[in-house]
Parts: structure tokens; C-alpha cells; sequence
């Protein structure tokens, strides 16, 4: 069972996540959707440049819990037309809602915005936006845990926004403050839960309460009360889907998936990290996407299951991947925010020269072994890609081989069915037919002749039908040669039962010149294939009151069948393609089987250790030649 500790140590850090996606903006979630809308039908018509950068700002703030691409294009237009007009809240509130949009992508940029946003608000004295945007670094130390104090920054926030006119971010405040603060008594952790959950519901902020919601389930659930913490959380998922709120919903699915595995419901929980995962591609939350990616890596790692835990692993290296070449992209790294915090420093005293320059210098020593530490991931990082990567294109091909060996098989036993099967119930509807027309003019004698005739073809019907089933079967358990001794003019007396029906009609003659006491060791029922097949091709293309001829060569080590008939004969490239599945592909439709079945004849043969091959010339017939082992 996994470590009760470790698994809401875990989740705190997630609810801080949300809390972080959550935080950026304190306006009506419920209608977040509807605002966007309207503010951009709105756009055309505001001639205010001020008022029009507002707009903008106001749009990139609530396009980050929904897309966030979309809030990074409205954030830089608005700052374009802000720097033209020295508008400075405009720059400051396209610089904080930058910072949004990079955090898990270059978190270092995400700073130096949030950094930037924060002087402008000083300067211009703008206390709720050095609230917010102390908030928001707050969670940004918190979830990169990169060192900062992050307490500190949330109570800053939490005591500068007692003096604020709207308290609506209070709740905001309140929650992270919660989850920052494990000192907190529980008298007083249910005195500021109570004050956050009151604020969110006067000001209808509809994302906190159902945030509030899913906390308490997630609490009761760590306290043993599972059923109603979970039932809590799944009415929370429901709401936020019905809401249109993604970023509460992804995390539900965080916490969902923690609570089915914990109770072993390992199917219910892997659809949850699924439907995450999915989720945070398709809404940019790339925080919430290696969560779940590397979630669902270690799940199938640990449960041995490789090929699966090599896909999700790809996609979490990919993603990581996708990110660094967005740092270097953007030009904004570790590097250049380290330097620049140093510069600032300078700038506010060089009487300390000598403390700066040994600060400067352990920074620099401190940055190359990060750059080092970073390039030796990198490497790491873009071997177990590439391994990842090996091992899924492997897997590929074997399921490529596995499927074309299927699709072979299904086509040898269409072409048996359809090529076997239909002769004998030929023979079935003529005999039936003749007896049921002719019933007055035939004797009891003939009568008897036509059903003994009827019973014998059924029989061997059932014989052949018992064959192809035990092959089949035999073929999906992986198919192996069993040879047995056979009586080889039997055998052949055997096979023809099926076409003597229609050697009669044609008035055709069979002569065969095989000793009764010839054996062969073979498998019965391929034998019997081809041997059908051989004659089926004979009586098809003989003449009316033609010969077919069977006859027997004994070699020292072998043996020849020829069946030889005096039909219209091929040409030699036609014969050249005889026994491949090209040439059923160039027959005529009732031909097609036939050409299917030779092919199939000749691996038949292969597997047997015989040899088939044809010989013929045009107006001469056709001989086919089957030679076995002895």
C-alpha cells in the first residue's frame, strides 16, 4: 500500500499547482468564458488607447486558465501599445501576466517578469498589484523550489491585502497561506479555511469554492474518511467540467488517480492520469503533463510492464526537451537572470566592492557547476530519449511481422474454404438435384447408387472440414510438423472423390498407375491440399472425353506424382509465376481461389521438405510434378 505520508506530501504540493493556476486572477470564474468573449467583440469599438490596453490585459489574465498561449499574445500586444504611450499600469500588468504564462516554461523569465511588474507597481504605488504580484512569486518560489522564501512573500501579500478595497483575492491568499504554513494549529487552520471558503462565496467566485471543496474531500480522505473525501472530490471534478473550469478539473484528475491506485483500483486511476494527461496537452499546462506522464511511467514500470512505461517516458523526456529549447529560444536562461539580479545589485551601492565581487565570484562558481550539472541531464536525458525511442521502433516491427504473418494465414484459410469447401457441396446440390428431378425415372437401384454417392461425398466432406479445423487450430497454437505413414494411392483415390462428379459429366477418363503398396511419410491433411488442388486443376481445364494420367516415379531418395492432363496448356511465364499469390492476383474471379490455392499448395509443400513444380506448353496440357522424400 502506498505511504499515506508521502502520497499527500504530494498532493499538498499539487493543490499548490492549482493554486498557482487559480491565483492569477480573482474575478467571477464562473463567467470567465462569457467575459472573454465579450470583451474581445468589444475591441474594435474602444478608440482609448489606455482603455484599450486595459482590455487587452484584462483578456491575457483570464485566457490563462484556459489556454495560455492566448494569454501570452494579448500580455505582448498590450505591452507594444503601453511602451508607446509611457502607460506604466498597462506594462506592469502585461509584464505580471507574462510571468504567468512562463512559469513551467522558462521559470527564470517568469521571475525576471514577475521582478519587472513588481518595480513598476512600487513606483506607481499600485498596492493590489504588488499584492498579486507578490503572490504570484510566492508560488512560483513554492512550486520550483528554487530556495526563496515563499512564506514569506504570501504573508507579505496576506497583510498587504487587509487594506485593500476588494478582498476577493483574500480567498486566493488564504488557501496558499494554508498550505505554506504546516505550523498552523488546527483552530486556526479552520478559522482562516472558514474566512477564505465565506470570501469566495459573497464575491461568487465559483473556481475557489469548488477548490475549497475538493480540499476538504482530499482532507477527509487522508483522515480514513475515503468514501467522503472521494465522493467530495468526484462532485468537484463534475462542477468544474460542467463550469468549463480545466485547470481545477486537471487536478482533480491528480487527485482521483492518487485515491483509485491507493484503493487498488489500478484500472479506474491509470483513466484518470490518461484523461490528465490529455487534458494538460491540449490546454498547455505543462507542469500538470510531466506530472502525468511520469506518473504514469513509474506505474507501469513498477507493475512490468516495459513497452507501455517506454512510451510515457518518451513523452515526458519529450516534453522536458520541448521546454528546454523554448529557454534557449526565448534567450532567457539561468545565466542572464543571474546576471542581471547581480547588476541590480551593483546598482544600489558600489561602496562594497569587494563583498560584491566574492558574491559575484560564488555565483559564477555555483552557476558552472549548475551548467554542468544541466548539461550532464541534458546528456542523460537525450540517451534515455533515444533508448526509449530504439525500444518502441522494435516493438514496432515485431507487431509489423506478428500482423503480416496473420493477415497471411487469414488469407491461406479464405482461399481453403472457399476453394476446398465449395467442391464437394457442389457435388452434393448436383446429386440432390438429379435425384429430386429424375425421383420417377429411376430405379430403387440408382436410388441407392445416388444416396450411397450423397453419404460417401458427406463423409469425406466432414473428413476435410475435421482436417482444416484441426490445422487451424494447430496454426494459432504455432503450427508444428507432425508427419505420419500414408498409403499414397489411397490417398490419391481419396482426393478425387471430390472431382469425380465432374470427370463424369465431362465424360474425362482417370488413369492411375501408382502401386497399392507405396508409402509416404507426410502430414495427411496438407497432403491431401495439394493433391485436390493438383487434380481440381486437372478436371477444370481437361477437354469433354479427355485423360488424366497419375503416375508414379521411385527414385533412390524419392519419389515423383505427376498428374499430367491434355487441357489448352500455359505459356512459360505464366508457369514462372504459377505458385505465387501475384499470379491469383492477375486470374479472372473464378479463378481466383485456384490461384491462392497453388500458392498455398507450394508452402505447403515447403513445410513438408517436398517439391511442386508445373511443366507445360500451349496446345500440350499441363503436368504438375509433386516430389517427395522417400
Amino acid at each position: 500500500m502506498p505511504d499515506q505520508s508521502a502520497l499527500f506530501s504530494h498532493k499538498r504540493f499539487m493543490f499548490f499547482v492549482l493554486l498557482l493556476t487559480l491565483g492569477f486572477s480573482s474575478k467571477d470564474g464562473f463567467s470567465q468564458i462569457a467575459e472573454v468573449r465579450n470583451l474581445e467583440s468589444r475591441l474594435p469599438g474602444i478608440k482609448d488607447s489606455i482603455r484599450y490596453v486595459d482590455v487587452l490585459n484584462r483578456i491575457g489574465m483570464l485566457s490563462h486558465l484556459q489556454y495560455r498561449d492566448s494569454c501570452l499574445y494579448y500580455a505582448q500586444k498590450a505591452q507594444s501599445i503601453a511602451l508607446r504611450h509611457d502607460y506604466n499600469k498597462g506594462i506592469a500588468d502585461a509584464l505580471n501576466c507574462q510571468g504567468i504564462y512562463y512559469i513551467a516554461i522558462n521559470n527564470y523569465l517568469s521571475a525576471k517578469y514577475f521582478n519587472d511588474a513588481l518595480r513598476i507597481y512600487k513606483k506607481i504605488d499600485d498596492e493590489e498589484g504588488i499584492c498579486q504580484v507578490q503572490m504570484n512569486m510566492g508560488s512560483l518560489i513554492f512550486v520550483n523550489k528554487s530556495g526563496g522564501n515563499a512564506q514569506q512573500y504570501i504573508h507579505e501579500a496576506y497583510e498587504k491585502s487587509k487594506s485593500l478595497k476588494k478582498d476577493s483575492i483574500r480567498s486566493i491568499l488564504i488557501s496558499k497561506y494554508l498550505n505554506i504554513d504546516t505550523a498552523l494549529s488546527k483552530a486556526r487552520f479552520k478559522e482562516l479555511f472558514d474566512e477564505g471558503y465565506a470570501i469566495a462565496k459573497k464575491n461568487k467566485d465559483h473556481r475557489m469554492m469548488i477548490f475549497y471543496a475538493a480540499t476538504t474531500g482530499v482532507s477527509l480522505y487522508g483522515a480514513g474518511e475515503k468514501q467522503a473525501g472521494l465522493d467530495t472530490v468526484l462532485n468537484a471534478l463534475k462542477q468544474a467540467d460542467l463550469m468549463g473550469f480545466e485547470s481545477v478539473k486537471v487536478w482533480t484528475y491528480v487527485a482521483l488517480s492518487d485515491m483509485m491506485l491507493d484503493q487498488k483500483k489500478d484500472q479506474l486511476g491509470i483513466n484518470y492520469l490518461t484523461n490528465g494527461l490529455e487534458a494538460s496537452e491540449e490546454f498547455g499546462y505543462a507542469e500538470y503533463y510531466t506530472t502525468f506522464a511520469e506518473k504514469l511511467y513509474r506505474y507501469y514500470k513498477s507493475h512490468g510492464q516495459p513497452e507501455k512505461a517506454y512510451y510515457y517516458v518518451s513523452l515526458l523526456l519529450g516534453k522536458r526537451d520541448q521546454i528546454a529549447r523554448a529557454a534557449d529560444k526565448s534567450g532567457f536562461n539561468y545565466l542572464s537572470f543571474a546576471l542581471r539580479e547581480n547588476e541590480n545589485l551593483e546598482l544600489k551601492g558600489k561602496a562594497d566592492s569587494r563583498f560584491r565581487m566574492i558574491a559575484l565570484l560564488g555565483c559564477l562558481f555555483a552557476l558552472s557547476v549548475a551548467l554542468l550539472f544541466f548539461v550532464y541531464r541534458s546528456l542523460r536525458a537525450k540517451k534515455e530519449y533515444a533508448e526509449a525511442q530504439r525500444k518502441l521502433h522494435q516493438l514496432t516491427l515485431r507487431q509489423n511481422t506478428e500482423l503480416q504473418k496473420t493477415n497471411h494465414f487469414n488469407t491461406m484459410l479464405i482461399s481453403v474454404i472457399a476453394h476446398d469447401v465449395r467442391q464437394p457441396f457442389s457435388t452434393v446440390v448436383m446429386l440432390s438435384s438429379i435425384f429430386n428431378a429424375e425421383v420417377d425415372l429411376l430405379g430403387e437401384e440408382e436410388k441407392l447408387e445416388i444416396m450411397r454417392e450423397l453419404n460417401g461425398t458427406a463423409q469425406k466432406s466432414l473428413s476435410f472440414m475435421d482436417g482444416l479445423l484441426e490445422w487451424i487450430k494447430s496454426k494459432k497454437n504455432g503450427f508444428e510438423y507432425h508427419p505420419e505413414k500414408l498409403m499414397l494411392k489411397a490417398l490419391i483415390d481419396e482426393a478425387n472423390t471430390f472431382f469425380q462428379m465432374g470427370q463424369e459429366k465431362k465424360m474425362i477418363r482417370l488413369e492411375l498407375d501408382v502401386p497399392e503398396d507405396v508409402s509416404v511419410c507426410a502430414h495427411k491433411q496438407m497432403l491431401l491440399f495439394i493433391l485436390r488442388n493438383m487434380l481440381n486443376n486437372a478436371t477444370k481445364f481437361s477437354p469433354v472425353g479427355g485423360l488424366i494420367t497419375v503416375a508414379l516415379e521411385l527414385g533412390a531418395a524419392e519419389m515423383v506424382v505427376s498428374i499430367k492432363d491434355e487441357g489448352a496448356g500455359m505459356s512459360q511465364e505464366k508457369i514462372d509465376q504459377l505458385f505465387t499469390l501475384a499470379a491469383a492476383d492477375g486470374e479472372e474471379n473464378q479463378n481466383h481461389g485456384a490461384g491462392l490455392a497453388l500458392s498455398i499448395s507450394y508452402e505447403m509443400a515447403t513445410i513438408m521438405n517436398a517439391k511442386i513444380h508445373a511443366w507445360s506448353a500451349l496446345g500440350q496440357g499441363t503436368i504438375f510434378y509433386l516430389t517427395l522424400k522417400k
